[in-house]
């Protein structure tokens, strides 16, 4: 911290220092604090749980991808990162983005802006049976070194003294508190498919938000357990600010980059599991075959391939999708990969694909404009990119579904149905009951 303290004085203003160790733990800590970020694949065996915050940068409006990247270069490239030997050197910065920040909030969401990273004081990290530790602070020319490093200190050792997964199987009851109007959906929709064929729309998504409470207060750690042990091939997350908390299991990735090297998903279209293998095998077989979930998936890979292509030498995806199967869903799939023309940030991917098709509808302008008459509520950090980033640019964002807003004892759950010409209300309405399931489930136990 002493070098950056120098720069701080040199420049005059604030240097973020980090310092990243391996660690050896015997129980994963839990997210706790006013400010926490949870980033999980646990098939892929990556763990990462952000505590506090070292800096934080905050943006509203359309233009908060520009805003933060610009914050983001200032701030990384000023930082002094220090690492033990063999150990890549921080910082990672985590954070989201709102869906629309055009849509005002309806009051669900004033802990979360258009876009907020932080640069936590603690990162705990753990790949393939790796841990290591990152501990950061933001120093000044007159910041007290010592008392920094002994309240490091101490947040690394209440933090490790409360470990994950204790309450996992407690069950909690559910009270609906607000019941939605089967037929105002459904109006919805038809409304929609009107206007698709009469204003040269093709999709929009149109998503339901479902309030429920407990009798206490929901148990965030237990419920990311539960998460984790049902949905092993999703990216598990949650980000904690104010008393509130944002967390889920998404199956979409919106985009990795790793150097050159881009990956990003389509999912769209989707169907139920079976009770056996018998059954399972049918329903996948006949989502292959649905004209029109097949139609829906087409719109989106090519609002996707098309995004990239401005951004991108060269854009790869395979001609059809195959099947990708959750714990109680399974949908169309396409994995698209690409590789950059130059030195690109992975916020500019971020930027370039949110809103996609699968969320938002196309062309992309004017789906937006009709979620907006048509959803009865802002959907802030509901299908919006949420992820990570260091200072080289790399990164990955993964598009927030199956998904809650928590907040004491009540939860906002929320879900998304993609409709074009020919969707059927009761179909539509169906389907997003099979997304909300997977919290549903994951907030109650049971």
């Amino acid at each position: 911290m002493a070098r950056a303290q120098d720069r701080a004085r040199q420049l005059g203003h604030g240097v973020l220092a980090s310092y990243t160790a391996r660690i050896e733990v015997e129980g994963w800590p839990a997210a706790r604090g006013e400010h926490y970020f949870v980033w999980e694949q646990p098939e892929r065996c990556i763990a990462m749980l952000a505590l506090g915050e070292a800096a934080r940068i905050a943006a509203e409006g359309e233009s908060r991808f520009e805003i933060v990247r610009g914050e983001l270069d200032r701030l990384l490239g000023e930082a002094i990162s220090e690492a033990e030997a063999g150990i890549e050197p921080g910082p990672v910065c985590l954070g989201g983005f709102g869906f629309d920040p055009s849509r005002p909030d309806d009051g669900a969401w004033p802990e979360f802006p258009d876009a907020l990273v932080v640069a936590p004081e603690l990162l705990f990290r753990r790949h393939d049976g790796v841990a290591t530790l990152t501990l950061s602070a933001l120093v000044a020319a007159e910041t007290d070194l010592e008392a920094v490093a002994a309240r490091l200190r101490h947040e690394v050792k209440a933090a490790l003294s409360v470990p994950q997964g204790e309450a996992a199987h407690a069950s909690v009851a559910l009270t609906p508190v607000s019941t939605e109007d089967h037929e105002v959906w459904a109006a919805s929709v038809r409304a929609l498919t009107e206007q698709i064929g009469r204003e040269r729309v093709e999709k929009v998504v149109l998503a339901r938000r479902l309030e429920v409470s407990a009798a206490t207060a929901f148990d965030v750690n237990a419920t990311l357990e539960r998460l984790r042990e049902r949905y092993r091939n999703c990216t598990i997350f949650a980000t904690g600010s104010g008393g509130a908390c944002f967390l889920g299991a998404t199956p979409e990735l919106l985009v990795r980059r790793e150097g050159r090297a881009i990956r990003a998903d389509c999912m769209a279209g989707s169907a139920k599991r079976g009770r056996d293998a018998a059954a399972d095998e049918a329903l996948g077989a006949a989502l292959l075959a649905d004209e029109k979930e097949l139609r829906e998936h087409a719109l989106v890979t090519t609002g996707i391939r098309e995004s990239l292509a401005g951004l991108c030498e060269d854009v790869r995806l395979p001609e059809t999708p195959t099947l990708r199967r959750m714990a109680n869903v399974q949908h169309l799939h396409t994995p698209i990969e690409a590789t950059t023309g130059g030195e690109r940030h992975v916020l500019e991917f971020v930027e370039a694909l949110h809103p996609t098709p699968a969320v938002a509808g196309l062309p992309r302008g004017r789906s937006l404009c009709l979620i907006r008459e048509r959803e009865g509520f802002g959907r802030g950090w509901y299908a919006g990119p949420i992820g990570w980033m260091d200072a080289k640019g790399d990164g990955e964002f993964a598009v927030a579904l199956r998904s809650a807003l928590v907040r004491g004892e009540k939860a906002l759950l929320y879900a998304g149905c993609g409709i074009v010409a020919g969707s059927d209300p009761g179909r539509e309405y169906a389907e997003s009951a099979i997304k909300l399931e997977a919290m549903l489930w994951a907030l109650s136990g049971s």
